[in-house]
């Protein structure tokens, strides 16, 4: 039986969103389902970040999410092609490359710019609808302050230093709140007096951010105003040239920048296509998604026509998402039926929007979601947070890791939510030096543990603080035995003299208490109660009493805890009783190991999981003082690739970064490092299910 082919035309919002939901879908019916999603370019794009792009915020790559990390462990065969037509009677895809069959297809292809056909508009100002006009932005902002710091006619240095943003909506106002942060640095850098700067945002209407309610709408102006911005509603442009723009008021702006963002229509692409219009060269859908010419078509995300209580449907993120999800679940209900299989029937579209988000800059942020109101950092904050969780839904960790890094890690000029306070890099030489000397430390520490016989002490009594198996009725030999071990091993606290005494208690008698506390007491003046408790314990008979005296063994001075925690017992209990001595060799052979491992810059990230892993260990079970802290710190520092800096890492980690990133269960869990690797079956896989996609 030939598998049914599902084709989805778009990679933006609705189109990544309905691939996935096709992938968990079919994803264990590969060989009666095939999902290929076909995009012009070879990364989704984030479009509502645009702005940090055209106000130098962020970099490129911060906005950019390339298909094989979305889709390199999933059952999406994603193709790079431009489809210039689609032949809806033959249900094929015309591409630039090839011709592309399908049985069900969804087209997201998203929306432009539109001017309104205002005259000059198109051919004199900036568009922000992709991340080549983002650039360009950039790039003309750069150039245009650097050509201002020459000029010398005042006149026209006024001119290019006005800079226009035209649209009060999201965009336009995200924008602005760029170019607030960004200029001042701008002119710095060029030698410009930012005084000369004028930055306005004009809006047609009577008010700007018209989809929120009027307390952040207040608060995002009041903002705007403070930072110097000039707004003018009521204006609509009616033309525009190379020298400026002129409002219907007849008011004429000369400036070198102005950059459109008034509003979107559909692709001229889809526009094209021969299917029931809409509005805006938007598409008309049914409640299900579907095109009313066919069964097998279906539309979501900006592209589509869809009237909800009187109002068309928002082109916003969550539009998109959640029509790209009845889509799916349309076809998976078609396919499911085709096919002889249970399945439920379609739910009618029915919006579920949770608020709206704008940020100003990287610092200040208004919002209204599900009926709350923030502003300032609390608004911006949520703004991460809600991307934070959009990228773990589109690529998993990975995704929103790399996020929280490009917005709050990596931003310089004190242009994030902690500012720049993690923007400076410490040199990576330095470092070289803390990380030798943490793992000379771990040696002495393994190194102290095997010659006081860690290795060869079998019962285990190293680690293990309970009766010791097979105590029986020697008990409180074999407890005057870990007194004496552990009063030998402390690194202060107890002279030599004192293991001495401890160690003759062989005798079970009461009658060697006494000398042993003289002993004790003549050996060191503060050591001596916890020993002479210790022996004293040791004189009665039992089991019992033996565990006693071993859960008061200290074997730091003095250490953090009194006593261990809960959890180091429960631990002690139930997993080091069974195998003492296995955990007492591992401890030794783990801090002689992770000593090397710090020496030579080999694995230096496992070795510093690992040392924080011990040096908890060791607090909570209150063997340790307060130099475990340092310990603990220090690893931390060495979490960041120390041992790529004159150490081993700096060959060794990208050659098992490029063979972990080709395994099959980092391409599922999202765990690769950077962009995912392909090994040549794998490619050759790769290029196979591309061919079988085309005709």
């Amino acid at each position: 039986m030939d598998k049914k082919r599902i084709v989805i035309l778009g990679g933006g919002y609705a189109g990544v969103h309905a691939a996935k939901r096709l992938h968990k879908a079919f994803k264990k019916m590969k060989d009666q389902v095939e999902v290929t999603l076909i995009d012009r370019h070879r990364h989704h794009i984030l479009m509502t970040e645009l702005h940090e792009v055209a106000g130098n915020r962020v970099d490129e790559a911060s906005v950019k999410i390339s298909f094989d990390r979305i889709f390199a462990g999933k059952m999406v065969n994603v193709i790079r092609d431009e489809i210039k037509n689609i032949d809806f009677q033959k249900q094929v895809l015309e591409g630039a490359g090839a011709s592309y069959p399908y049985d069900q297809l969804i087209i997201a292809t998203g929306a432009e710019s539109t001017d309104f056909n205002i005259p000059g508009v198109k051919d004199h100002s900036f568009y922000l609808w992709s991340l080549e006009d983002a650039c360009r932005i950039k790039r003309h902002l750069i150039d245009t302050v650097k050509a201002a710091a020459y000029e010398k006619d005042e006149t026209i240095r006024k001119e290019m230093l006005t800079f226009v943003v035209a649209g009060g909506g999201f965009t336009g106002v995200e924008l602005v709140g760029e170019l607030i942060e960004w200029l001042p640095i701008l002119c710095k850098e060029y030698g410009v007096d930012f005084n000369e700067v004028k930055l306005m945002n004009v809006e047609a209407l009577g008010n700007i951010l018209n989809m929120l309610p009027d307390k952040p709408r207040d608060k995002a102006i009041a903002y705007m105003k403070k930072k110097g911005v000039e707004i003018r509603t009521n204006s609509l442009i009616v033309n525009a040239d190379e020298n400026g723009f002129t409002i219907k008021d007849g008011t004429v702006i000369k400036t070198k920048t102005l950059v459109w963002t008034c509003g979107v229509r559909g692709t001229t692409f889809c526009h094209s296509l021969s299917l029931t219009d809409g509005k805006v060269q938007r598409k008309k859908v049914n409640e299900f998604m579907q095109s009313p010419d066919h069964e097998n078509v279906y539309l979501a995300g900006d592209g589509i026509w869809f009237m909800e209580d009187g109002k068309a449907l928002p082109q916003i993120v969550e539009a998109a998402e959640q029509t790209a999800a009845t889509a799916a679940d349309g076809i998976i209900h078609a396919i499911r039926s085709e096919l002889g299989l249970p399945t439920k029937p379609v739910a009618p579209f029915k919006s579920a929007f949770h608020g709206y988000m704008v940020s100003i800059g990287g610092r200040y942020a208004v919002s209204y979601n599900m009926g709350m109101a923030l502003s300032g950092f609390f608004a911006q904050a949520v703004k991460h947070l809600v991307n934070m969780y959009y990228q773990f839904g589109v690529c998993g960790v990975n995704g929103a890791w790399t996020y929280f890094k490009h917005e709050i890690l990596n931003i310089k000029h004190r242009r994030s939510l902690i500012g720049g306070m993690a923007a400076y890099k410490v040199p990576s030489y330095w470092i070289v030096f803390l990380r030798m000397y943490l793992g000379v430390m771990w040696l002495i520490e393994g190194g102290n543990k095997i010659v006081e016989g860690w290795l060869t002490d079998t019962t285990g009594r190293k680690v293990y603080w309970g009766p010791l198996p097979g105590a029986g009725s020697d008990t409180v030999t074999a407890a005057s035995g870990v007194v004496a071990e552990a009063v030998g091993s402390a690194s202060t606290w107890a002279a030599e003299p004192v293991v001495e005494a401890v160690g003759s208690v062989s005798v079970a008698s009461a009658s060697y208490v006494e000398p042993v506390a003289q002993a004790v007491g003549s050996a060191s003046t503060w050591a001596a109660e916890p020993v002479v408790e210790a022996v004293g314990s040791a004189s009665t008979w039992g089991a019992e009493v033996a565990g006693e005296v071993v859960t008061k063994v200290k074997q730091f001075a003095p250490p953090l805890l009194d006593q261990p925690l809960a959890i180091y017992t429960w631990i002690n209990e139930t997993f080091v009783a069974s195998a003492p001595y296995l955990f007492q060799v591992m401890i030794v052979l783990a801090e002689v190991g992770i000593g090397l491992c710090f020496l030579g810059g080999l694995f230096t990230f496992p070795a510093a999981i690992v040392s924080i892993g011990l040096s908890i260990m060791f607090l909570i079970g209150a063997l340790a003082g307060k130099e475990i802290l340092w310990y603990m710190a220090v690893s931390i520092v060495m979490l960041g690739g120390a041992g790529r800096a004159f150490g081993l890492d700096y060959w060794v980690m990208p050659y098992l970064k490029k063979l972990w990133n080709k395994t099959p269960i980092a391409k599922k869990l999202y765990f690769f490092m950077d962009e995912p690797e392909f090994t040549r079956k794998q490619m050759e896989r790769r290029i196979a299910k591309q061919k079988d996609a085309a005709l």
